[in-house]
């Protein structure tokens, strides 16, 4: 005859095994989640792939092709990973379903989209902000602003988003910009209000 399982240890070892599930299905979600396939399956994103693919962005400091994650989630998982790519995910496959991606008004998108770029990971390849991408020295524009952002000239509330816009994505509207001339003469020509 068996013995009864004791009252207390069948209840710890469901839960047990219920949390190891959940973790298990949540980590290969998130994984599958995670490529620049899936965030670019919607037909709405194709336009940011290609903006991407002709950026200055276009790669990482290791000469890889940026993956969408390195820059719009932040660089280690732990609480603020998990709420951004829930948030994120959730708005997104929302605006997919129920609304109309073709519709969707950049300019203020890009505010929203700036607050979900973590300074973490601009700061993940440009280590040292007194040069640029190619080890030369920067602006004094440039040194004034990036002192002011560590705090030794100052302070600022602004992150790297907010001072360098358009660096991987170029909507029609900012193709006009002097600063933005040399990003936008290798894009392809799309309808305004894209």
């Amino acid at each position: 005859m068996k013995e009864p399982v004791p009252r207390g240890k069948l209840p710890i070892a469901f839960i047990t095994a219920v949390v190891i599930t959940l973790a298990g299905v949540t980590a290969f979600a998130f994984q599958a989640t995670s490529t620049n396939e899936f965030c670019t399956a919607c037909h709405e994103m194709k336009r940011h792939q290609t903006e991407l693919r002709f950026s200055p962005h276009a790669v990482d400091k290791d000469k890889n092709p940026i993956r969408c994650v390195q820059c719009h989630l932040p660089n280690s998982f732990g609480p603020k990973y998990v709420a951004y790519k829930t948030y994120l995910g959730v708005k997104d496959m929302l605006v997919h379903t129920f609304g109309d991606p073709n519709d969707f008004y950049r300019a203020e998108l890009q505010v929203s989209a700036r607050m979900f770029i973590d300074d973490e990971s601009c700061r993940a390849c440009h280590e040292d902000l007194m040069k640029d991408t190619k080890d030369k020295p920067i602006s004094l524009e440039g040194k004034l602003a990036h002192e002011a952002y560590l705090g030794t000239n100052g302070c600022t509330n602004r992150g790297c988003a907010d001072c360098h816009q358009n660096t991987a994505h170029l909507p029609s509207f900012d193709r006009r910009y002097a600063v933005n001339a040399e990003f936008a003469a290798k894009l392809p020509i799309e309808k305004e209000g894209m």
